[in-house]
């Protein structure tokens, strides 16, 4: 071995600097560029040469590798956090904006309005001739039943507004995917299977992967050309260069339209579990349907409450003509029969119709009987049934509409009639002497009879002037155990329901924070372990050019030698 060699080892010196000091450049160059992973050069010496048996002399020093320094388990942790922090701060938002619909914190809410309703009530018992007391009552009644219909709006409102974000989420989603298959496939080509690693292009990619995070929760497993494949559970999204691409479909079912988000390919649905897309169908198909739901089972049961009472007790004018608020589908049918499709429930019992002649005030009552005990299917009440019997009675006729309506006419002027005593509750349900009209907080609103005639407010029963029983019992009904509610009252169903959406905002705030920290934290680790450290990078940059210049020293050492011995020849 000669100055020859000798030349080669500088030169492999100088060389190894060089590259030493491009990767460290190259890592304060991109210090502040987002998704950036670190690059590390490993040097190692070249293989020695036997330059006498048994003694060996080494050849320089060699680039071993060049790779960036990535901690894929705590990417793949941090992948996850960021989904859980994108599904918790989606839960915060619409719960925000539950709360904040409902208004329950301020005096312009449901709680206020039922109050005021209930409260006009006792005002009516104080006085039950005064007609001024009637028509605030209906007022507040209609407060009541406007704000109850503006709150399910603007949940309806809500339920748009998540589609959509549904919906740009996901095309988002897509063009990340379609991001991510052609760096795929760019990283595959670049790399051609050697152990280098296309660094730019996969820092590129995953950036676009923590993106994506932020809308599903991913798995991913990189094959040996350098690609990802990318699943959602079990589902591959990505394979290779193929993105096989996310759909939101929409479908209509019995209690209204559900939201999926499926693979575009084949339709099969996504088991996503968080992130914005996860957070989104996971609170429209599951807390929102249940906000809604909750909304209309009050409405439904304050409608038939009230109702029951009202129906079966007399205003200061009795009727003279009724036609039923709701429309039966199917009036052949027994009345409990689901096809009937009326939206409150009847019982087996009676009621008593009272037919009063003006002139004399005679009056007579007939026991209406409501077969519903499904002993004999056959002779259950159906519509039909109930018109029949109630059109027997003298002085009174009775057919059933069109539209699946009963209506009610007195036979002559001199006649008027009323009912009492009401266990089916057949009257309220088929809206007949009713207070409120509709099925739920979609339609809820006032008879409009009373508020064409206030008087006609049945606030007595057993037709006694000046009683004033009807009134004090639907006061009481705000506080009164309700069958349908599991034996909660009105005001106690619906102060449950906002202390539920109190905890729940409580509990999606403290969820997001808790998911904040532990994303930030991860992000730390990773910066410590990927991150460039403009301290460490100095340091080296300094020793890899300490190295150059031996290496450079070195070589011109050589060549004076080289010089010198040219000389002496």
């Amino acid at each position: 071995m000669g100055l020859t060699s000798s030349l080669y080892i500088g030169r492999s010196g100088l060389l190894a600097s060089q590259a030493a000091i491009q990767v460290a450049g190259n890592n304060l160059a991109n210090i502040a560029t987002k998704g950036y992973h670190r690059n590390e050069i490993e040097l190692t010496a070249v293989r020695a040469s036997e330059i006498q048996r048994g003694i060996y002399l080494g050849n320089g020093v060699q680039i071993s590798s060049i790779t960036r320094q990535v901690d894929e388990a705590l990417e793949a942790r941090l992948r996850n956090a960021i989904s859980d922090e994108g599904g918790s701060r989606v839960a915060q938002d619409l719960w925000s904006e539950i709360e904040a619909i409902e208004n329950e914190l301020s005096e312009i809410d449901i709680s206020t309005r039922m109050a005021e309703f209930f409260n006009s009530w006792s005002q009516i018992a104080n006085n039950p001739q005064d007609l001024s007391l009637r028509t605030l009552a209906v007022k507040q009644a209609e407060t009541l039943s406007d704000y109850v219909s503006q709150v399910r709006g603007e949940f309806l409102n809500l339920q748009k507004r998540i589609d959509d974000r549904t919906a740009n989420a996901a095309s988002a989603a897509n063009d990340l995917l379609d991001r991510i298959a052609q760096l795929n496939q760019a990283i595959a080509v670049q790399e051609g299977g050697s152990v280098s690693q296309a660094g730019g292009l996969r820092d590129q990619r995953d950036l676009y992967l923590g993106e994506l995070a932020q809308y599903i929760d991913i798995s991913i497993n990189e094959q040996r050309s350098g690609a990802v494949d990318i699943f959602v559970g079990s589902l591959p999204l990505v394979i290779g260069n193929q993105n096989r691409g996310i759909a939101v479909t929409t479908e209509s079912t019995g209690d209204g339209i559900t939201t999926t988000v499926r693979l575009a390919e084949d339709r099969s649905p996504l088991d996503i579990s968080s992130g914005e897309l996860g957070g989104l169908v996971d609170f429209r198909g599951q807390y929102l349907e249940n906000a809604i739901e909750t909304l209309d089972t009050y409405a439904n049961a304050m409608i038939f409450e009230v109702n029951k009472l009202h129906s079966q007790s007399q205003g200061l004018n009795l009727l003279d003509s009724a036609l039923s608020t709701t429309e039966v589908v199917d009036t052949s049918v027994a009345l409990n029969d689901p096809a009937a499709q009326i939206p409150f429930d009847i019982q087996h019992g009676s009621f008593q119709l009272h037919v009063t002649q003006v002139s004399t005030g005679q009056r007579i009552a007939q026991t209406i009987n409501v077969d519903l005990d499904g002993i004999d299917p056959t002779n259950d009440t159906s519509l039909d049934d109930l018109a029949a019997q109630i059109n027997a009675v003298a002085n009174i006729s009775a057919v059933v509409t069109s539209d699946g309506r009963l209506q009610i006419t007195a036979d002559a002027q001199d006649f008027q009639f009323s009912f009492s005593d009401d266990n089916t509750g057949a009257m309220a349900a088929l809206g007949i002497n009713t207070f409120f009209k509709g099925k739920d907080a979609s339609d809820i609103d006032v008879n409009t009879d009373l508020v064409d005639d206030p008087r006609m407010i049945a606030v007595s029963r057993d037709h006694l002037p000046g009683d004033n029983r009807n009134a004090l019992a639907i006061s009481a009904l705000r506080d009164t155990g309700v069958n349908s509610l599991q034996g909660q009252s009105l005001a106690g169903y619906w102060n449950r329901h906002i202390e539920d959406v109190s905890i729940r905002t409580a509990q999606a705030i403290d969820q997001l924070n808790a998911d904040s920290v532990v994303k930030e934290n991860l992000q730390v680790q990773q910066q410590a372990f990927s991150g460039v450290n403009a301290d460490e990078e100095t340091i080296d940059l300094m020793s890899y050019q300490r190295m150059y210049q031996a290496n450079a020293r070195f070589l011109t050492v050589v060549d004076e030698m080289m010089q010198t011995l040219i000389g002496i020849v």
